[in-house]
């Protein structure tokens, strides 16, 4: 299991990530794969919370996973910087830039037409569903099968993921 670091950013988890993983069955994996460093914010939480359909898993993923939620930040940067963000994206992307960049976290989210472009800019550290699978891997948190498992059930469930396997992913994003 990976070490945790008291200094190590927060990673904001956004709705698509949560979804995966929740779709998967494999939200308990998540939280082990950056012990104590995901939080989600409340205005994910409620973008969550919108989809009636899984509002029993977001429930008990909350519950089980004990992520911690946190109210949107007060500060006038942030909450600027989220304003003019929410007009081209959505409300949980928006508000894990906004956090992101101004108290320098990392963030959780799949959604990289939304997000690269803004976190390349602002020199900010996300991970993918499945950047999540290859630290789970790498720290034997998931074995090649359970991720690929993962992948083929996500995928089955309606979700988009960029490869048929965690070995095609690797080799994709040449990860050693």
């Amino acid at each position: 299991m990976p070490k945790q670091q008291e200094d190590e950013p927060k990673i904001l988890l956004d709705a698509d990530v949560v979804i995966h993983f929740i779709k998967a069955g494999y939200q308990l994996k998540l939280i082990a794969i950056f012990p104590n460093r995901f939080v989600m914010l409340d205005k994910v939480k409620a973008e969550l919370l919108k989809r009636k359909s899984e509002s029993l898993g977001i429930e008990n993923f909350l519950s089980w996973c004990k992520i911690p939620v946190e109210a949107m930040p007060k500060d006038i940067e942030i909450l600027r910087e989220y304003a003019h963000l929410k007009k081209l994206r959505g409300d949980g992307e928006s508000a894990c830039m906004a956090v992101a960049r101004f108290r320098n976290e990392y963030i959780a989210s799949s959604n990289i037409s939304d997000i690269k472009a803004y976190c390349t800019t602002h020199s900010i550290k996300y991970y993918t569903t499945m950047d999540l699978l290859v630290a789970a891997l790498e720290n034997a948190i998931m074995t090649e099968e359970e991720c690929n498992g993962f992948i083929k059930e996500v995928k089955a469930k309606g979700s988009k993921l960029p490869t048929n396997t965690i070995a095609e992913y690797k080799k994709l994003k040449k990860y050693s």
